[in-house]
């Protein structure tokens, strides 16, 4: 492991714990911003790569090309594909099959589609409003409108293909967890985010609408159609649930550290500075904090994990569903933390500031 790691590098492996391992800590050290490090953290899977990332490029690309999401030529094309969204879902599900870790990509262009309209702090709310509730009525199953503008029009078109794939029960559950998902992003259309809000508050909104609120019951459609598995009553298991409220979670608390920089530049709600006001400590400290708490939840998870056997009843014949899920909950916040590392979404202005 490299003695300094920084953006643009991701760490292969780190030390070996009884919970997963431990990433050594980077600095963020950037002009006219306070140097801080973010902590070493504790991370449940080693890094993987699909290898159906290759296979997925060409056809990811022409997707999103086609479904008018970006132009070819522009300024949104170039930073859509900068951010090497298909090696996010690549690096999100090593273990999966080609069309999740194409579909994956797709759904991660579609958030950012609507997170660059919702995360606007200057953007007037109720546009921001007004396309939450209409991708809502899409994931409704409502068809498209001579009214729709593209991006809408290509949420419609993922959503169509995606059910092709999917068991009946299974795509129920997928697009409850889409349209709590979508309703969850109203909280960012609130205005002065950062001066209301308490740490507690920010984090269990940013749980509910973040991204990963939906990839895991995505995951599940193609388990099962790859697997042969019913995951209907995995999706439903009240334990389950816990471990995959405390993936979000996780991926949340990571996403806050290494975000820190784009968040607090661009004037978003962070933890972090959160933390740092509510407890009146400084930066590094609070930083700190943000690290125990994403650490004893990663131990929380594996911990629950373990216990399984003994909390569910016929375990035994649901043992192949439940660990690919949770196994894709753990290689989801190992996914996200090294895009982070390689996008240049979090640590360079021209990419974050649209």
């Amino acid at each position: 492991m490299n003695e300094r790691v920084g953006f643009g590098a991701i760490q292969r492996s780190g030390r070996v714990e009884g919970f997963g391992e431990r990433l050594r800590g980077i600095d963020l050290d950037f002009p006219g911003f306070e140097r801080v490090r973010i902590p070493d953290l504790l991370l449940p899977v080693e890094h993987r790569v699909s290898e159906h990332l290759e296979q997925i490029r060409s056809p990811y690309i022409d997707w999103v090309v086609s479904a008018r999401l970006v132009e070819p030529g522009t300024r949104g094309h170039d930073v859509l594909m900068r951010m090497k969204l298909d090696d996010c879902s690549a690096l999100i599900y090593p273990d999966h099959p080609r069309e999740l870790v194409l579909y994956g990509a797709i759904s991660l262009a579609l958030f950012f589609a609507i997170d660059d309209v919702v995360d606007d702090v200057n953007a007037d709310p109720s546009k921001k409003l007004a396309y939450i509730r209409r991708v809502g009525q899409i994931a409704s199953g409502d068809p498209p409108t001579a009214q729709d503008d593209h991006i809408v029009r290509a949420w419609r078109r993922w959503f169509e293909e995606l059910e092709a794939f999917a068991s009946p029960p299974v795509f129920k559950a997928f697009t409850a967890a889409l349209r709590f998902h979508l309703g969850a992003l109203k909280a960012q259309t609130l205005k002065d985010q950062s001066a209301v809000l308490s740490p507690t508050t920010h984090l269990m909104r940013r749980r509910d609408n973040t991204g990963s609120s939906y990839f895991m019951p995505l995951a599940a459609i193609f388990l099962e159609r790859e697997h042969g598995l019913s995951m209907q009553e995995v999706l439903e298991e009240q334990y389950i649930k816990c471990i995959t409220d405390l993936v979000a979670l996780v991926i949340v608390i990571h996403n806050e550290l290494l975000g820190l920089y784009k968040d607090m530049r661009s004037g978003e709600a962070n933890l972090i500075g959160l933390l740092r006001r509510e407890h009146g400590i400084g930066l590094q400290s609070a930083c700190d904090l943000a690290g125990k708490l994403a650490d004893d939840m990663v131990k929380s998870m594996v911990q629950m994990e373990r216990d399984l056997p003994a909390l569910i009843d016929g375990y035994e014949g649901k043992a192949e569903a439940i660990t690919r899920y949770v196994r894709t909950g753990y290689s989801l916040i190992r996914g996200v933390f090294d895009w982070c590392m390689i996008t240049r979404r979090y640590y360079d202005e021209r990419y974050f500031s649209m």
